[in-house]
């Protein structure tokens, strides 16, 4: 039913079409044929057609009556934009390879119809042929110029080419300054090889520089802390933490390795930098709460321990936290207690099991382990830990 409202809305955008075209043959001195001429039957035909719930059948009978002139060129584009939102890509690169032949288009209207072409080449993973329309756009300086950098930059990164991506990506920041989050993680992508290869100047350069286009970028932090960790750099490292705990402590749990590594270096006063941790948050991270428990034990008794959770865990419930209790109490009841909190644990595990870790912010797409790019809308740096009872 959708379907036949919008081809409804489309047939009368193909009549106007057809009405200007028929004007500007007026205009020109070449008259159409009268009403009641073929022409004219066309669009009977092709409305029957779409009454008769046959789609297809119907916009092929209106491409036949459309004329081609600079009047009606957006209407072409849209058919063949349909096309492509449909699936018949063939099709849509056809309707745009005949446009672009057109000798009386405007640079404009060329443009566009090359930025079409490029995208339906795209949609059938013709990259190559994609990339030598789009470059072409961005070096004619075309007013399409922002949407072209967007487009190739998809090209390079869909090849895992971060190096060309860069290149890309540098001249869209200057249009999109949104764009430094994804510059920064291209900056992060072409920074593994190197860390692989254990070229630690060339990778450590690469991550300053993906801080430098954002300097909020967890990713460039956590990878130049574990770098400075490995090289035994473990107070340098302690300073990317302490930066990353500054920039967003929800991340921090993701760090917790790191930071129990600086502890066995005294590069990090561990329960100093989680109590800023948790004094920054009005809803702290639930492993950063179990963390300084931990820590707790060496001090403070089984009370002071239960209650600091106990507390977090009625601001915001969380499942994690109330495992981490039952754990806690089973060593100290009888056997009886010890029997009935084991049966609760079970509970709370089953309940756990399975559950999302991390969601997108774009498109909500879940995820027990962190993504830097969303597998389902491609977005960098969208997705983020679950707090408490999301995560439940």
């Amino acid at each position: 039913m959708q379907e036949l409202m919008f081809l409804g809305l489309f047939v009368v955008a193909l009549a106007i079409g057809w009405y200007l075209g028929r004007r500007e043959a007026i205009k020109v001195g070449f008259m159409l044929k009268p009403h009641g001429s073929a022409l004219d039957r066309q669009y009977f035909i092709g409305l029957n057609y779409l009454l008769n719930e046959q789609p297809d059948e119907a916009i092929e009978t209106f491409i036949r009556a459309l004329e081609v002139n600079p009047e009606t060129v957006e209407t072409h584009i849209a058919i063949g934009k349909l096309f492509c939102q449909r699936g018949d890509v063939e099709r849509a690169i056809k309707v745009h390879q005949n446009l672009l032949a057109r000798p009386n288009l405007s640079r404009e209207q060329a443009d566009h119809v090359q930025l079409e072409l490029a995208r339906d080449y795209l949609a059938v993973g013709m990259d190559h042929r994609a990339e030598r329309l789009l470059e072409e756009l961005v070096e004619v300086r075309s007013p399409l110029r922002e949407e072209a950098l967007v487009d190739l930059v998809k090209v390079y990164e869909r090849e895992h080419d971060w190096r060309r991506a860069i290149q890309v990506g540098d001249k869209l920041l200057r249009e999109r300054a949104a764009f430094s989050v994804t510059l920064a993680h291209y900056y992060c992508e072409s920074a593994q090889l190197p860390l692989k290869n254990n070229e630690l100047p060339q990778a450590r350069s690469l991550l300053k520089q993906a801080l430098e286009i954002d300097p909020q970028c967890i990713r460039a932090l956590l990878l130049l802390a574990e770098l400075e960790m490995d090289q035994g750099q473990a107070r340098d490292g302690a300073r990317w933490l302490q930066r990353l705990a500054d920039t967003d402590s929800d991340f921090v749990p993701q760090a917790l390795p790191l930071i129990r590594r600086c502890a066995d270096n005294a590069a990090l006063n561990v329960p100093l930098f989680l109590d800023q941790v948790i004094a920054a948050s009005a809803y702290p991270p639930m492993p950063v709460i179990l963390a300084k428990a931990d820590e707790m034990r060496a001090s403070a008794s089984l009370s002071e321990i239960s209650q600091f959770v106990l507390g977090h865990i009625q601001q915001r419930p969380s499942l994690r936290g109330l495992l981490y209790l039952i754990d806690l109490h089973s060593d100290h009841v009888d056997a009886r207690g010890r029997d009935n909190l084991l049966i609760l644990r079970s509970i709370v595990e089953a309940l756990i099991t399975g559950k999302p870790a991390f969601r997108c912010s774009a498109c909500g797409f879940s995820a027990k382990r962190l993504h830097w790019q969303c597998p389902t809308c491609h977005g960098w740096s969208t997705i983020r830990p679950l707090k408490g009872s999301e995560t439940a």
